[in-house]
């Protein structure tokens, strides 16, 4: 299933920090990889997990967020982004939806890394870029946030097919499971960091639980605190200023 559309029911404000985002991705792809084809650049950028658990250039664990390895890599990172992360900005506000984006997308890595440990070998020397750890976080706070929003996707690449946000991107996430068990034994032969995708989306999920519940009782401290009513196709409320 490929997204390509979703409800955009929060009306909070425009999704600066998104498009900022999807721009500085593409932008450093092009001007800074050369379209991916500067080897030394992406591999600079590129967290290693041998470096990154010595304690050195721990920038990349940033860094590599905004690094992709190709075309494809970054076409299907930024669709799920652009349709997924202007909800989500709107409803958190901006300075969390960059904290979201950052902080869910090094868990991710660090997951990653962590397993690149255990197994040893040519696994500590695999780099790792792309800004999928991130995005699952964002796909986590969709998720918990917008459930039954509806999303249209690409049935078998081809069937443009209405599912709530739910099911689209729960079935997304067992795919990532499933991808990630079946490639226990090839960690060291590099592919699809699937276990970056798990630690961000897991990081993420928790933090949407815990904002949303803060968010409920915050609008039921407000309705508490008001009498309202509607009449002759109006609005109204009393504030108690007590």
């Amino acid at each position: 299933m490929i997204p390509i559309g979703d409800d955009n029911t929060c009306r909070r404000g425009n999704a600066v920090i998104n498009w900022i985002l999807i721009a500085l991705n593409i932008l450093v792809f092009i001007f800074i990889q050369k379209f991916g084809l500067d080897d030394y650049v992406t591999l600079a950028l590129a967290a290693i997990p041998e470096e990154i658990l010595s304690g050195r250039r721990l920038f990349t664990l940033i860094t590599s967020q905004f690094t992709h390895a190709g075309f494809a890599h970054l076409i299907g990172n930024m669709m799920f982004l652009g349709i997924f992360g202007d909800n989500v900005e709107c409803r958190i506000g901006k300075l969390r939806y960059i904290l979201l984006y950052l902080i869910s997308g090094t868990i991710g890595m660090l997951l990653q890394i962590l397993l690149a440990a255990l197994a040893g070998g040519a696994a500590l020397q695999m780099p790792l870029v792309g800004a999928s750890a991130a995005i699952s976080g964002v796909l986590a706070t969709y998720l918990v946030l917008f459930p039954g929003n509806r999303v249209v996707v690409l049935l078998f690449y081809f069937i443009p097919t209405t599912f709530s946000a739910w099911f689209v991107i729960v079935t997304w996430f067992l795919m990532q499971i499933l991808g990630g068990l079946s490639g226990l034994t090839a960690i060291q032969n590099g592919g699809t960091a699937y276990f970056a995708h798990i630690g961000g989306f897991l990081s993420a999920y928790l933090w949407g639980k815990s904002y949303k519940k803060k968010e409920l009782k915050r609008i039921a401290e407000w309705r508490k605190s008001r009498t309202a009513g509607y009449s002759d196709g109006f609005h109204w409320w009393i504030v108690d200023d007590d």
